[in-house]
């Protein structure tokens, strides 16, 4: 086709379809919308040149669509940029963008037929791999799994001629890896049948106490110990705190006894202070020393425990002599050592 007559169709294309002469709705982000328009002039000024100004306009209206696509993924930038890709022969890329658009719920009837037969036209001109995956929505990536996925199942991707790998994931099944010659003009079908990943059960395993272990209660032993140094710390701080006390109450006896010798009200609010932070030291240290009092009544109490459970715990030996001759016994509890 004479490329005069491409630019007339194309022409006819912005004139008549709403998806590329009308701009993105206000509801869209207003940065997008700018770069969709900025395309859209590009666009027309393209259908106007020819040669190599004609390209340059086309590239910078792709670009525009790109930008515009990069903030909102608008389906209208998406066709746009499809038909833009079509005229700068680059029939892979064209074809992958209508598919995207195809995939897009909502479509008019009229806008599914135009875009359907545009990328059918396409077929000739490209290799396209069609796969589908039982269960669907499978992942697929084409080469290079560092990139992003080029889509879900079933898709149709565009691809260049050639040997490709394809990769296929879906979470909970095992990935599949398949070696693909792509033929310019064909249709490569790739159907297949994800297998779950097997799960395997989980056993509970319950260690077995040794019998030769002796069965061990250090709880109490060891909260007693823990009581103690609390208490032992606390008693320091209550020691601490009642000889700070102390020493404040021996600078309110000078202080009170500077103001009755010389009068003066600075003496006297000096003494005030002094007496109401002796007051609160005394507080602190009577706090302290009660606190000591219950823990070290705690560790007491704990330790005591402690004794009587392993006096129970332990063998005892009891032996009994009599004129008529003697005995001995030896008393074990159940599941202690010997």
């Amino acid at each position: 086709m004479p490329p005069y007559l491409t630019r007339l169709i194309v022409i006819a294309a912005c004139l008549a379809n709403p998806v590329l002469s009308v701009a993105q709705s206000t509801s869209e982000n207003a940065e997008a919308r700018v770069y969709f328009e900025e395309g859209n002039r590009l666009f027309q000024q393209a259908s106007r040149a020819t040669g190599e100004r004609r390209t340059t306009l086309l590239k910078r209206s792709l670009e525009a669509y790109v930008d515009s696509l990069q903030i909102v993924r608008s389906r209208n930038a998406v066709f746009n940029a499809a038909i833009v890709l079509e005229e700068l022969d680059r029939n892979d890329e064209s074809f992958n963008y209508y598919t995207e658009y195809l995939r897009v719920e909502g479509l008019s009837e009229a806008d599914r037929e135009q875009a359907s037969r545009r990328r059918d036209a396409l077929r000739p001109e490209v290799a396209v791999l069609r796969v589908r995956s039982e269960p669907e929505a499978a992942e697929l990536w084409i080469d290079r799994k560092d990139l992003a996925p080029r889509g879900e199942t079933p898709i149709e991707v565009a691809v260049a001629p050639g040997q490709h790998r394809v990769f296929i994931e879906k979470e909970g099944y095992v990935s599949s890896e398949r070696e693909m010659k792509m033929v310019r003009g064909e249709t490569t079908v790739l159907e297949l049948t994800l297998e779950p990943i097997p799960i395997e059960p989980v056993v509970e395993v319950i260690p077995e106490k040794s019998a030769e272990q002796p069965m061990q209660r250090p709880r109490l032993r060891n909260a007693a110990i823990g009581t103690a140094a609390s208490t032992l710390a606390t008693a320091a701080v209550g020691l601490g705190l009642s000889l700070r006390a102390r020493s404040l109450r021996d600078e309110y006896d000078r202080a009170a006894t500077l103001y009755e010798m010389s009068g003066n009200p600075v003496d006297f609010q000096r003494a005030q202070d002094l007496a109401d932070r002796t007051d609160r030291f005394n507080i602190a240290a009577d706090v302290m020393w009660g606190t000591t009092i219950a823990l070290g009544i705690s560790a007491i109490v704990l330790y005591a425990r402690h004794r009587k459970r392993e006096r129970r715990e332990r063998a005892r030996l009891e032996m009994s002599v009599s004129r008529r001759g003697g005995f001995a016994l030896v008393r074990m509890p159940l599941g202690a050592s010997p």
